[in-house]
This record gives C-alpha cells, sequence and structure tokens, in this order.
C-alpha cells in the first residue's frame, strides 16, 4: 500500500499535488495530510516499518531533514519545478534578510541573526561560510515571527523563506543572500 503525504495550508501547493498522483499512477483515497516539514520524517518512519510511503514537500525542508538526519535512506524521486509569479524569485527561496538602507558589509561583524526554526542546519551551514569571512553571530530560533524579532530590536539579520516579499517589505528588509530556492519534492525510499 503506498501512502501519500500532503501538505494541506499551502494553496500553491494543490497543482502539485494532482500532477504528482498522475505521475504516481493513484487515486485521491490514499493520502494523509501533514505539515511540509515533517513529511520527510513521517516517510522515513513509515518506511522503516516496511510500509511503502512518498511523500510531498519542499525540496528545501527534505534538504532540512538529510541535514540533521545522517542514515536516512529517503531519496529525491521527482522534482516537479516549483513556477509561481506572485513570487519574489518565482519559488519559495531561503534568504538572509538585512536593514533595507545597508548592505551586509556595512553592519558590525558581531550580530543576532533570527533564524525560522525549521531551517537549523541550512542556515548553520550557511552562517558558517560567514563566520569564516570574519563574522560571529548569536543565534535566534523562532518557530515564525522572525521579522517580528527584527522589528522589536531582538536581531539584526534574519534567515527565513521568503516568497511574495510582503513580510520582508514591512519590516523595511530587504535581501542580502538567497541560501536555497526550493522546489516541490515527490521523497520515497528508491526499490532497486
Amino acid at each position: 500500500m503506498i501512502v501519500f503525504i500532503v501538505v494541506p495550508n499551502n494553496r500553491s501547493l494543490a497543482n502539485y499535488v494532482e500532477e504528482t498522483l498522475k505521475y504516481l499512477g493513484s487515486s485521491k483515497d490514499k493520502i494523509i495530510t501533514s505539515r511540509g516539514e515533517d513529511v520527510p520524517f513521517i516517510i522515513d518512519e513509515l518506511s522503516q516499518n516496511g510500509k511503502e510511503a512518498v511523500g510531498l514537500t519542499g525540496s528545501d525542508l527534505f534538504k532540512e531533514y538529510q541535514l540533521s538526519k545522517y542514515k536516512t535512506k529517503l531519496v529525491i524521486l521527482k522534482t516537479l519545478v516549483w513556477s509561481d509569479k506572485k513570487a519574489v524569485f518565482g519559488k519559495p527561496t531561503l534568504c538572509l534578510l538585512g536593514p533595507k538602507d545597508k548592505n551586509l558589509e556595512e553592519l558590525p561583524r558581531n550580530l543576532k541573526v533570527c533564524i525560522n526554526s525549521k531551517y537549523k542546519s541550512l542556515a548553520r551551514r550557511y552562517l558558517n561560510l560567514l563566520e569564516e569571512k570574519g563574522y560571529k553571530f548569536s543565534k535566534i530560533y523562532l518557530s515564525g515571527s522572525t521579522e517580528a524579532a527584527y522589528c522589536n530590536g531582538l536581531s539584526d539579520l534574519i534567515i527565513d523563506i521568503v516568497y511574495t516579499g510582503a513580510s520582508m517589505r514591512n519590516a523595511n528588509l530587504k535581501v542580502y543572500d538567497k541560501i536555497f530556492e526550493s522546489d516541490f519534492v515527490i521523497i520515497g525510499v528508491k526499490n532497486d
């Protein structure tokens, strides 16, 4: 039996669910819903328990899972290019954000950065590169409200997904760097 895991609260994923079901030649009666960040864990656990399962999620969330869990057998079975004209970069993009009126080079070398907790490993990997250039970071992890942390003086920078850019603009932030562009992926364990 195949179990499908789908992100339920993201309307932009609906077209990809239909495309995925066609790709797999399956019907909608085998769908379980879950949050995107939980999909890799659920698929991994189901697979380890002998169940045939595939998941639908963003490549950013899958990459984060891979970086945090070293012994997973999960792979990307198919990538579906995410293309949305409403998105600033055409797709969800993990970015380093900072004050709109400055550049990273103009900021002090010791900085506080607020990171969406879904992206701890991707952020750590990226910040390590900046630390090699002489920066030092105090890290704050929040499940959301990263822009609020900046607006209230709790952080100097933010690492979070930029989609339409509305919350970024409202907080007077701009993109300093793109860290990871996400597509929609079908994940599972490849049977040899």
